[in-house]
C-alpha cells in the first residue's frame, strides 16, 4: 500500500531542496527532454480505438462499395488528431474543431479520388456537382464515389470526436453511444453474422467505462490523501472483464425477441421522420456496386445494373391463390438511363379506400384472388404491395403512383405502414386472357391509327384495339441519347424476319434465352451501360434478371414498341401440405412487359432458366372489359367485382400453418443451435484468455520458490485435497505425493526448496540461492504443471463448491465497495 499524501509531501520537500541548492549562481542547463504520455493510460486509448474501429471494420466487412479500406487510416488519423486536439491547451474549441473537420473533408476527397478517378481532383469535383444537381432536382444517384467520399469523412469525424469526448469532455458515454449508432445502424442492414463486432464493441465500451472511471476515482483519492493498492488497476479490470462477459452470455441465452406488429408501425409508418430520413439518404447514397449483403429482395424506386444480389432462401411470402402460376408484381419502370439504370419517372398519389377498385381499361382479362402472408418482410424503399399483375383492389388501405406523363400505375403502396411480419391481406388483379392470335393482330404503333374515329369521342365507349395511348408510346419507347448504336442494330437483325409486333417480341425474348447464360456473378465496369456491356462487352455473355429483362425492353424500345421493366417476385415453389406457395428471397425477380393496343400489359420471360409465360387458348380467352381501353388512364369502380368471381379463401389457410412454416421452424432452431454454440465456443476462448492471464499473475509478489509451491496448493484444493492449518509444508507435500505417485519425486523436491528458501538460512549452503536450486525450478514446473493440471480434470472437486466461491466472492466485493462508499463521504 502506499499514502499519497506522505508521497506529496516528499516531493514538495525534495523540490525545494532543488531549487534551493543551485544558490544565486549560474543555473545548470538540463537537456532537453520529451515525454509522451498519456495520464489515463495508454490502455485507455487502446479502449478508445477497439471500440471505434470495431464500428468501422464492421462496416467495411459489409462492403457497402468499394475501396473501403481507406477508412483503416483515415479512421487512425482521426483518433491521433482527436487526442492532440483534447489535451492541447492553446487554441480555442471552435478554432480546433473547425480545423479538423476542414482537414478530415480534404482527405476523404483525396483519398476518393485517388480510389474512383486515378488522382484526378478535378474530374471527383465535377462528380459532386453533377450529383448536388440531381438531388436538388429531387433526383435520384447511385454514385459509388460520393457514398465513399460521405463514408470517410464520417468516419474521420466519428473517430476525432470519439477521441475529443473521452480525452476532453471526458464525456466516454457519450463515445459509446454515438458509436453505438453507426454500428447498430450497419448491423440492421447486413447479415447476421456480422454480430461478432458487436461483442468486441460492447465488451471494449465497458472496460472502458471502468478504466476511465478508476482513473477518475484514483485522482479523487489521491487529492484526499487515500492510500489504495498498487495493483488495483488490475483487480478492477480483470472483475469488470469477467463482469462484461457475465452480461453478454446471459443476453445472448435471453429470448431473442418480440415484435408487436401494431407496435412496430410506429417505426414504419411513412411519416416517421426515421423511414423519410431512410428514404432521402437512400436517394442520395445508392450504390451499384460493392458486395450486397445476404437479403430477401430489396425494392425502391431505381433498378441498378450491378453485381450479385445476393438473394438468400429466407421464407418472405406465403401465397394461396386461384392462379398459382402469377409472378407478384411491386413496381414497374418506365425511364431508361445508361448511368443509373431504371427509374420511375414523376408522379401523383392517388389515395383508393380498402376493396375499392380500380380499373386498369384492358380488354380481354380475367380476375384472380390473392392472399398474401408476410413471414420476413423484403427490403423496401417506400411501403410497395405485391400482387399478380394487374392489380385492380387490395384489403389494405393503398396510394396508387399514377404517371403524371401517361397516367398508368407504376406502383401500389399502403397507407399506413410497411409490410411486417404476420401481416395477411387480399389482392384482386386483373390478369390477361389474351392469346397469341389476338396479340398477332395488335400493329406496330408507327403502324397503327394515330387518332380516334369521331365515333370514339365519347368516354364510356370502348375505344378499338387498334389505337395506341400517344402518351404510353412517346414514355416507353424512350431511350438514353447516347444509346450505343449497336442496340438497335442488334434488334433489326434479330427481328428481321418477324412479320408482327407480337413476333418481333417473341424473336427478342428468345434471343436472350438462347445466347445468353443466367449467372449472378458479374462485375460490370461501372461508366459503362448496363445493356450495352451485356449484349457486347461481357466476355462471359452471362447475366442474371436484371439484365436480362433490361436488354429486351431497350431493344424492344429502340424498335418502337412500349416495353419496361418490373420488379417483384416468381411464383415460388408449390407447398403441397398446405396448398399455398412459399415465396422465398432467392425468388425475387425483374422481368420485361410489353404494351398492346387495348390488351394492356403483357408479361415477358427473357431470363434463361426460368419458364416462359403461358399463352391461354383462344377458347379460353375472357371477355372481361371493363372501363376505357387503349391504354388510357385507369379509372375506380365500385366496391363489387365485375365480371369472373374470385376464388373464396378460407379464412382458416392462415400462411404460417402448414410444412413451411415447419420448414422456417427448423431453419431457426438450426440457427439458435448454431449461435448457442457458437456462444460457448466464444465463452470457452475469453474464459482460457482470463484464466492464462491470471494463473499467470498469481502469487507474483513473491519469490519463485513461493509461487510454485501457491499454485500447487490451488490447484491441490480444487482437487479436494484441502491444507490443513496443523500441516507443515513437507506434511503437504507428502500428502499430495501419495495421491500422485509418478510425480511424487518432483512434488517432494519442490516442497524441499520451498521450505529451504523461506527458513534456511540466506548465507548457508543450503539455501537454494546459494547452491543454484532456484535455477532448476521453471525446469520442474514446466513438467509438473500439466500433470497437475490433468489430475485436478480427473478429479473436479472445485465444482462442488463453486456457487459458494461465486457468491462469497460477490459478497465480499459489496461489502468492500460499501466501505469506499463510506470513505469516500467523510471529510479528510
Amino acid at each position: 500500500m502506499r499514502d499519497a499524501a506522505v508521497e506529496r509531501l516528499v516531493k514538495i520537500i525534495s523540490e525545494k531542496n532543488d531549487d534551493s541548492s543551485g544558490g544565486k549562481g549560474t543555473r545548470s542547463r538540463r537537456p532537453l527532454e520529451v515525454h509522451i504520455g498519456l495520464a489515463e493510460g495508454w490502455f485507455s486509448l487502446f479502449l478508445v480505438a477497439t471500440v471505434v474501429y470495431s464500428t468501422i471494420w464492421c462496416v467495411q466487412s459489409a462492403g457497402w462499395v468499394e475501396h473501403l479500406n481507406i477508412l483503416t487510416l483515415t479512421t487512425a488519423l482521426g483518433l491521433i488528431g482527436g487526442v492532440l486536439a483534447a489535451k492541447q491547451q492553446h487554441f480555442s474549441r471552435l478554432l480546433i474543431h473547425c480545423l479538423a473537420i476542414v482537414f478530415g473533408i480534404l482527405l476523404a476527397f483525396w483519398q476518393t479520388a485517388g480510389a474512383f478517378y486515378e488522382g484526378s481532383t478535378a474530374e471527383f469535383a465535377h462528380g459532386l456537382q453533377r450529383w448536388f444537381m440531381t438531388i436538388t432536382h429531387n433526383g435520384a444517384t447511385d454514385d459509388n464515389s460520393i457514398f465513399l467520399f460521405f463514408i470517410v469523412t464520417l468516419g474521420f469525424i466519428l473517430a476525432y470526436t470519439s477521441a475529443w469526448l473521452v480525452y476532453r469532455t471526458r464525456s466516454p458515454w457519450l463515445m459509446i453511444v454515438a458509436n453505438a449508432v453507426v454500428l447498430l445502424i450497419n448491423l440492421s442492414n447486413v447479415d447476421a453474422g456480422y454480430t461478432v463486432f458487436l461483442v468486441v464493441f460492447l465488451v471494449a465500451a465497458l472496460l472502458l467505462l471502468l478504466r476511465f472511471n478508476l482513473y477518475e476515482s484514483v485522482k479523487r483519492w489521491q487529492r484526499q490523501g487515500l492510500r489504495y493498492a498498487d495493483d488495483i488497476g488490475w483487480d478492477v479490470m480483470q472483475a469488470g472483464a469477467l463482469l462484461s462477459i457475465g452480461i453478454l452470455i446471459f443476453s445472448w441465452l435471453l429470448p431473442a425477441g418480440y415484435l408487436d406488429p401494431t407496435a412496430s408501425q410506429v417505426w414504419t409508418m411513412n411519416a416517421n421522420p426515421w423511414v423519410q430520413f431512410q428514404n432521402t439518404w437512400n436517394r442520395a447514397f445508392a450504390v451499384d456496386g460493392g458486395a450486397i449483403p445476404p437479403n430477401r429482395g430489396n425494392f425502391r424506386d431505381t433498378l441498378v445494373l450491378g453485381g450479385n444480389p445476393n438473394l438468400n432462401n429466407e421464407i418472405v411470402f406465403n401465397v394461396k391463390s386461384d392462379d398459382s402460376s402469377q409472378y407478384l408484381q411491386s413496381i414497374s419502370y418506365d425511364t431508361y438511363t445508361s448511368e443509373r439504370g431504371w427509374m420511375v419517372s414523376p408522379y401523383s398519389v392517388l389515395k383508393v379506400e380498402a376493396n375499392q377498385q380500380y380499373s386498369s381499361g384492358a380488354q380481354l382479362t380475367h380476375q384472380i384472388t390473392q392472399k398474401i402472408t408476410v413471414v420476413n418482410p423484403p427490403g423496401e424503399q417506400y411501403a410497395y404491395l405485391f400482387g399478380a399483375p394487374q392489380i385492380v383492389s387490395t384489403s389494405l388501405k393503398p396510394n396508387l403512383w399514377q404517371s403524371e406523363a401517361t397516367g398508368e400505375v407504376t406502383a401500389w403502396l399502403g397507407q399506413n405502414s410497411y409490410l411486417a411480419n404476420g401481416t395477411t391481406y387480399t389482392v384482386v388483379s386483373s390478369v390477361s386472357s389474351a392469346d397469341e392470335k389476338s396479340l398477332r393482330d395488335i400493329l406496330m404503333p408507327a403502324d397503327a391509327p394515330k387518332t380516334l374515329p369521331p365515333m370514339y369521342g365519347n368516354y364510356d365507349e370502348p375505344t378499338p384495339v387498334t389505337y395506341f395511348n400517344p402518351a404510353v408510346v412517346r414514355v416507353y419507347t424512350q431511350v438514353p441519347n447516347q444509346l450505343d448504336p449497336r442496340i438497335a442494330a442488334l434488334a433489326k437483325k434479330i427481328t428481321a424476319s418477324a412479320p408482327t409486333m407480337y413476333d418481333k417480341t417473341v424473336a427478342l425474348e428468345k434471343y436472350l434465352r438462347e445466347n445468353y447464360a443466367y449467372d449472378v456473378r458479374v462485375q460490370r465496369p461501372q461508366k459503362e451501360d448496363g445493356v450495352a456491356w451485356f449484349l457486347f462487352d461481357n466476355p462471359n455473355k452471362s447475366g442474371y434478371c436484371n439484365y436480362f429483362a433490361s436488354a429486351m425492353a431497350v431493344m424492344a424500345r429502340s424498335l418502337g414498341i412500349p416495353a419496361r421493366v418490373v420488379a417483384g417476385y416468381t411464383n415460388g415453389t408449390l407447398d403441397a401440405k398446405s396448398n399455398q406457395h412459399v415465396i422465398r428471397g432467392k425468388d425475387a425477380h425483374a422481368w420485361t412487359q410489353v404494351y398492346f393496343a387495348g390488351y394492356g400489359w403483357i408479361n415477358f420471360e427473357p431470363s434463361r432458366s426460368f419458364a416462359t409465360f403461358t399463352r391461354p387458348l383462344p377458347s379460353t380467352s375472357g371477355t372481361d372489359a371493363t372501363g376505357a381501353v387503349g391504354g388510357t388512364a385507369g379509372s375506380l369502380g365500385d366496391t363489387g367485382l365485375k365480371g369472373k368471381r374470385p376464388l373464396e379463401l378460407d379464412e382458416g389457410d392462415g400462411g404460417s400453418d402448414g410444412s413451411a412454416a415447419d420448414t422456417q421452424g427448423a431453419v431457426l432452431l438450426r440457427q439458435r443451435i448454431g449461435t448457442t454454440l457458437g456462444g460457448l465456443v466464444l465463452l470457452l476462448l475469453f474464459a482460457s484468455i482470463f484464466f492464462g492471464i491470471w494463473w499467470s499473475r498469481l502469487f507474483r509478489r513473491y519469490s519463485l520458490a513461493s509461487q510454485l509451491y501457491g499454485r500447487v496448493c490451488v490447484l491441490a484444493s480444487w482437487a479436494g485435497i484441502k491444507l490443513r492449518p496443523s500441516q507443515t509444508p513437507y506434511e503437504y507435500m507428502q500428502d499430495l505425493a501419495t495421491v500422485t505417485p509418478k510425480d511424487s519425486e518432483l512434488i517432494e523436491r519442490l516442497g524441499d526448496i520451498y521450505v529451504r528458501e523461506r527458513w534456511a538460512d540466506p548465507e548457508s549452503e543450503e539455501h537454494p540461492r546459494r547452491n543454484g536450486e532456484l535455477a532448476e525450478l521453471p525446469g520442474m514446473w514446466s513438467r509438473l504443471q500439466p500433470r497437475l493440471f490433468f489430475y485436478v480434470l480427473r478429479h473436479p472437486h472445485f465444482l462442488r463448491s463453486l456457487p459458494g466461491r461465486v457468491g462469497n466472492f460477490f459478497s465480499a466485493w459489496r461489502a468492500r465497495y460499501r466501505r469506499e462508499d463510506f470513505f469516500d463521504d467523510e471529510d479528510f
